[in-house]
């Protein structure tokens, strides 16, 4: 049985957190393997590497630096948030019955009376009955 989505967010994002960037490449889904690797060529990876990388033959060393940097750039995104202090939930609203959108909550004091600033989401889809992280957005400003 596949872990439901929201325990899929909290590996991905304690994985990102925590520099596990094999982690956070197995949780990642073919569409966002594939917009990643898009995005690299266009800004400048070889397209021999990317095919490398997308048919997972590219070397240790290739597969590091990649997902390195890949870690590096979702830390960036998520800038001026404690990724170890992240909340998620379900985003509200209809679901499709086999994607599911998931809130990034970063917690406030009590006092605030507000539950939650929400920092980003996620978007996750079934494949061959695992949840996947498709697509990550950031809604912080820096």
């Amino acid at each position: 049985m596949s872990a439901p989505p929201l325990d899929v967010v909290r590996q991905f994002v304690s994985a990102v957190a925590w520099g596990e960037h094999r982690t956070v490449w197995e949780l990642l889904g073919q569409e966002a393997r594939t917009a990643i690797l898009r995005v690299a060529t266009r800004r400048g990876m070889d397209d021999a590497l990317a095919a490398r990388l997308r048919d997972g033959i590219a070397t240790a060393t290739e597969e590091d630096v990649f997902l390195t940097d890949l870690i590096n750039g979702m830390r960036a995104d998520f800038a001026g948030t404690d990724l170890d202090e992240l909340q998620v939930e379900d985003e509200p609203g209809p679901q499709e019955p086999d994607r599911a959108r998931v809130l990034l909550i970063v917690p406030v004091p009590e006092g605030l009376g507000v539950p939650g600033l929400p920092v980003g989401s996620m978007e996750l889809s079934e494949e061959d009955g695992t949840w996947r992280v498709q697509r990550v957005t950031a809604r912080n400003t820096r």
